[in-house]
């Protein structure tokens, strides 16, 4: 297994060396390219994020790849080298630079590794590459390379917002207080007068002296007896008080009907 490992990192040597000095030539492998993806996002500030690395053959067969990568307002996290390939020089954060081969190589898109990055200030950042040779079987592919190019927006802190409560006193409602009732009883009846009032319950009760309403006719009579009597209260000059007033009164009336009656004789 070692045997064959070093076997393929020999050959895979031997290619770039060969490549670089131009022994193989420069074939027409139009459409091959280093590619980043995503091409373009959009983050905040010192958000993470990941982005994958890889080859886009377009129908050519690409055996190996080489290239350095670079970070313009990102900081690297980690990267990852895929499974599937045989790096002869691993990409890490502090030494980007890679060249890895591909066993059997490819002639479609493969992705060789992938990136966790940092978002830095607020503004634009990118990931790109430089140096990139792309080497098939005998020849150089190219150097063409897609970089991912990404927006970073500043954290929008949410402003803080003041609520106030405040505290109102339940007022009651003729509903909800409670009622006062108000009852009057006479003495003299049986009948009970009750009033309603919205705030609590009371009872009353006027009682007037019994017979109230007879000293009242009394105190009436006593007085024209007493003018009656010359305020003696003899109920015999009472009598004749009143004898003398009917006289009095009859006499006047028949004098008033004679009178009436000359008047009349004489017309």
């Amino acid at each position: 297994m070692n045997m064959k490992n070093n076997t393929t990192k020999i050959i895979l040597s031997a290619i770039v060396f060969l490549s670089a000095v131009g022994f193989f030539g420069t074939a027409d492998a139009a459409g091959s390219s280093l590619y980043v993806s995503p091409a373009s996002l959009t983050k905040t500030v010192g958000s993470t994020f990941g982005a994958s690395i890889g080859v886009n053959a377009f129908g050519n067969k690409v055996c190996a790849v080489e290239g350095t990568l670079v970070f313009n307002n990102l900081s690297c996290q980690s990267i990852t080298v895929a499974s599937d390939v045989t790096p002869q020089s691993s990409p890490t954060c502090s030494n980007p630079h890679f060249l890895i081969g591909v066993p059997s190589c490819t002639t479609v898109d493969k992705v060789l590794f992938t990136v966790l990055a940092k978002a830095g200030n607020a503004g634009t950042a990118s990931i790109s590459l430089t140096g990139v040779d792309m080497i098939g079987e005998g020849l150089s592919l190219g150097s063409a390379s897609i970089n991912g190019n990404y927006a970073i927006n500043a954290v929008v802190t949410p402003t803080p917002k003041i609520v106030i409560e405040t505290t109102s006193t339940p007022k009651l409602t003729p509903a909800s207080a409670p009622e006062k009732k108000i009852e009057i009883t006479s003495a003299t009846t049986t009948e009970t007068t009750t009033v309603t009032s919205p705030k609590e319950e009371e009872k009353i009760t006027v009682v007037q002296p019994e017979g109230q309403q007879m000293g009242e006719k009394s105190s009436f009579l006593a007085s024209i007896s007493s003018i009656v009597t010359f305020g003696t209260g003899n109920a015999l000059i009472g009598i004749l008080t009143g004898l003398i007033i009917f006289v009095v009164v009859a006499y006047a009336i028949y004098a008033f009907v004679q009178r009436k009656k000359k008047s009349s004789g004489k017309i």
